[in-house]
């Protein structure tokens, strides 16, 4: 019976402790003019969320075209031999204008069945089409033009696609990193400076950015404007950063 009592008077002791020292503790917060809260409620969170934004245009030194070589018979074996030699005959033509062959490549082939468009004899089949795309990686910019002119006497049907792009696009990326992180820090500074406070840590950062390359359109348009000036021309690549960082707030 004594062995329960005493017991019984450990826990009421242990009990005692914990109450003591919470008293204790919230003596000292209230003591060092920190806002206790109430058991049970969250501890109120102060921060400031900015937006910082960097936009920058350069100049493109590569364009990637892309080639189409269709060619259509009346079995399937004719038109994929057909096409087997137009595509040849561009790549060597090509590479006779100066396109290294490690920058060339095939990127589709497709062989399917050609339908007629009469009435009275629909899913008729009346010959084969068979088709590939050439990707060609071009360096020197103000040849695009000619090299188009090469590839499309040597046996190509279309340009499916023509865009320009920067190499060392990741390097300007990062300076408009850096950019639009301080023109985040400078509007959390003047914010916290009009309330009286100022900015601590960060708590947390959302990076985006994007960049615009030129593209010369559809096929319709790149058929219609093989050689307007306008269409070669590269122009400038936009590009831009967007940060969201989330600073805490310190009062004096």
């Amino acid at each position: 019976m004594r062995t329960m009592q005493a017991a019984r008077s450990v826990r009421f002791v242990g009990i005692g402790i914990v109450v003591l020292v919470l008293l204790v503790s919230a003596g000292r917060a209230a003591a060092q003019g920190m806002d206790v809260p109430a058991p049970g409620m969250p501890v109120q969170k102060r921060s400031i969320r900015v937006q910082g934004k960097a936009t920058m245009s350069v100049e493109p030194d590569v364009a990637y075209l892309t080639l189409g070589v269709e060619t259509q018979s009346d079995t399937a074996a004719k038109a994929q031999e057909t096409l087997a030699e137009r595509a040849s005959n561009v790549l060597a033509s090509l590479s006779q204008a100066g396109i290294d062959r490690s920058r060339m490549k095939t990127s589709s082939y497709r062989v399917s069945p050609v339908y007629s468009t009469h009435k009275d004899k629909q899913n008729v089949v009346i010959g084969y089409r068979a088709e590939t795309r050439i990707n060609v990686e071009v360096s020197d910019l103000p040849s695009v033009a000619d090299l188009v002119d090469v590839a499309m006497s040597a046996g190509a049907n279309a340009i499916r696609s023509l865009s320009f792009d920067r190499k060392d696009m990741q390097s300007f990326k990062t300076k408009l990193i850096e950019a639009a992180c301080t023109d985040a820090k400078m509007k959390a500074d003047a914010a916290a400076a009009a309330l009286g406070v100022r900015i601590g840590a960060p708590v947390s950062v959302d990076i985006r950015d994007s960049f615009s390359a030129f593209d010369a359109g559809d096929d319709g348009i790149l058929l219609a404007a093989e050689r307007s000036p306008v269409f070669y021309s590269p122009g400038e690549l936009d590009i831009d950063a967007s940060v969201t960082i989330e600073f805490d707030l310190v009062t004096e």
